[in-house]
């Protein structure tokens, strides 16, 4: 697809990875893109969800110069070096705040999570997921069903957060997320 330009906000194209996971990418001109992040209600994470890891780790490296970094339990996070830093200009105490969570080292520049899609799982295909930030993610999943909206999943606790994943009126899902440093040995 040939980029294309919106308004004065920035220039945007939009693509399709080795097996098919659709993303955008954004050149930024007056609009740089999200100015508030991992707030109740905003963007919070984006998952990849992949059949082939070796093969998006390869090809994301090669693109963005993303790595991975492996926490306990098997997960693994794309990493983008220098992330952690840009967030400390609007929050100067995070890498504190990582310190006494006791967050792995390089935590901090973490920018999304890489997902397996379970081999018995045909009908899922590869394809890039939102989070948004919640203050209660029970609270959140009552509050989209009473909106129209589907909880696909009810709200669990996971490493590092209690979660749920909620489809809207018109089907697209997303995931509710709220922050909870006691759950991070839940991965052991």
């Amino acid at each position: 697809m040939e980029p294309f330009d919106v308004m004065d906000a920035g220039r945007m194209a939009a693509f399709t990875d080795p097996e098919g996971a659709a993303f955008c990418v954004w050149q930024a001109k007056q609009h740089k893109g999200a100015r508030i992040v991992n707030e109740h209600g905003s963007l919070n994470f984006n998952d990849l969800n992949i059949r082939d890891a070796d093969r998006a780790k390869s090809f994301y490296g090669s693109v963005f110069g993303w790595r991975t970094l492996e926490l306990e339990g098997g997960f693994e996070m794309w990493t983008l070096p220098g992330y952690g830093d840009y967030l400390e200009r609007d929050n100067p105490d995070l890498g504190k705040q990582m310190a006494e969570a006791d967050a792995p080292e390089g935590f901090e520049d973490v920018v999304a999570s890489l997902v397996p899609i379970a081999d018995d799982r045909p009908d899922i295909r590869p394809h890039w997921g939102v989070t948004f930030a919640v203050e209660d993610a029970d609270a959140i999943a009552d509050k989209a069903a009473e909106l129209g909206g589907k909880v696909l999943v009810p709200p669990f606790d996971a490493p590092w957060v209690r979660m749920a994943v909620i489809a809207d009126p018109q089907g697209a899902t997303f995931t509710a997320s709220k922050y909870v440093p006691e759950n991070r040995d839940l991965a052991t």
